[in-house]
């Protein structure tokens, strides 16, 4: 049976939503990780540790779902 072009157009949009909040939800647990792990006294303003931490943090994190993505998508063949 084939979907209505109506039904591909829902199933886009409940795609997209779901990649939305996907990201959202990751930064969101990058952004409380690295803050626990790099500010360790919280204070007006970020010192330049303070910030290499956070940046390296985040990278690594990225890096991180990059490899989980990949692994994915081998698995499913798709790459």
């Amino acid at each position: 049976m084939a979907s209505s072009p109506n039904e591909a157009q829902v199933m886009q949009q409940i795609q997209q939503e779901m990649n939305v909040a996907f990201v959202q939800e990751f930064y969101q647990t990058v952004r409380d990780k690295c803050f626990k792990m790099c500010i360790t006294k919280p204070s007006s303003s970020l010192t330049s540790s303070d910030q290499q931490c956070l940046a390296k943090c985040a990278d690594r994190y990225g890096d991180s779902l990059k490899i989980v993505q990949n692994a994915v998508l081998e698995m499913n063949g798709i790459e």
